[in-house]
């Protein structure tokens, strides 16, 4: 057997070990629990209150930059009520690398298919803002 034919018969062997390799791990990734969980909660339809609305107008947010900032928070689970019925409570904090660039904090209720927001806790006092 010649060079270019043993080295043909490796390269359709290493080929299909590549395609069977990649049908069994292919689409997995090596996110935490927590960075799942806070897809989970950004990817989901938003619902809020009238409070957590007048607070982002405060804040100059709105719902799709606050679904970018997002990426920047965790869950605290010490503070979380994740097995809380009928909606599991998660309370949201910023990264410690992010604290200095967010005064906020939130809790967010998962609800099935929907990410409920009641309130939103601004940390530093903004004597602009008259929602209670």
């Amino acid at each position: 057997m010649s060079f270019w034919k043993r080295l043909r018969f490796y390269g359709i062997g290493f080929g299909i070990g590549l395609l069977i390799v990649y049908a069994l791990f292919g689409n997995r990734s090596c996110a935490s629990p927590n960075e799942l969980k806070m897809r989970e909660l950004v990817f989901q339809y938003f619902r809020m209150s009238d409070k957590a609305k007048c607070k982002m107008k405060c804040l100059r947010l709105n719902e799709y930059v606050l679904k970018i900032q997002l990426r920047h928070f965790e869950i605290n689970y010490d503070l979380s009520d994740v097995h809380k019925t009928p909606c599991g409570t998660y309370f949201i904090q910023p990264k410690k690398d992010h604290v200095s660039e967010y005064n906020f904090n939130l809790v967010m209720n998962d609800c099935d298919t929907i990410t409920q927001i009641d309130d939103i806790n601004i940390l530093k006092a903004m004597p602009s803002c008259t929602c209670q």
